[in-house]
């Protein structure tokens, strides 16, 4: 069953959230009829996901076949063992995470602006530093990488994201789990602290 008080309608949020990964995992339907997921890195630009990859492999040709695709970016911020709120039972154990779900149709780019400019993006993401030429259509040096990479841009026709920062719990709970974080201390657990503080503004606490 699928919990209500996970479930994000904010697409500012959803956006956020792809905005800061640049790996996730690409599923369609493969040409021997079997469905295929494929990870890859990619970037959320203009409102779309792009990435690239071979002219040729399974990936092209079963998004040539069908170019119906969902695409999943998926990050897990904390385990949270069950003895943070139940000496005894293990049920309570769980993981803090956040998911965006996205369904649409891959279009391969063929304007060499754009795969530009997707590219540029997608190195500035992963390689914030800099240390080479922008990728610029109009620049020569790029003009046969452009030409021979394929980019693909999915675009959204569903966006849905999923947020679990135990927003289900007790304001009892909520607290002792939050404390127990803050003692172990984890290299992600401030992080997910704050998340869970985050989402408690935006969801009622269960005062129990």
């Amino acid at each position: 069953m699928r919990r209500k008080e996970f479930e994000v309608q904010d697409r500012e949020q959803c956006e956020s959230f792809l905005s800061e990964k640049h790996d996730g995992v690409l599923t369609f339907a493969g040409t021997d009829g079997w469905p295929k997921a494929v990870p890859l890195n990619y970037v959320y630009h203009r409102e779309a996901i792009y990435f690239h990859g071979s002219k040729n492999g399974e990936k092209m040709a079963g998004l040539a076949l069908d170019p119906k695709a969902e695409f999943v970016v998926y990050q897990a911020h904390a385990f949270i063992p069950s003895y943070f709120t139940d000496p005894y039972l293990a049920c309570p154990a769980t993981v803090f995470f956040r998911s965006v779900r996205i369904r649409g149709h891959v279009e391969q780019v063929t304007d060499p602006a754009e795969k530009a400019s997707a590219l540029h993006t997608l190195m500035g993401q992963m390689q914030p530093e800099g240390g080479h030429a922008p990728i610029d259509a109009e620049d020569e040096r790029y003009a046969s990488s452009l030409k021979g990479v394929a980019v693909m841009r999915l675009d959204p026709l569903e966006m849905t994201g999923k947020f679990k920062f135990g927003q289900n719990l007790s304001e009892k709970r909520r607290d002792q789990v939050v404390q127990a974080l803050g003692e172990r201390d984890l290299s992600n657990d401030l992080d997910t602290i704050k998340h869970i503080r985050d989402s408690a503004l935006k969801c009622p606490i269960h005062k129990q």
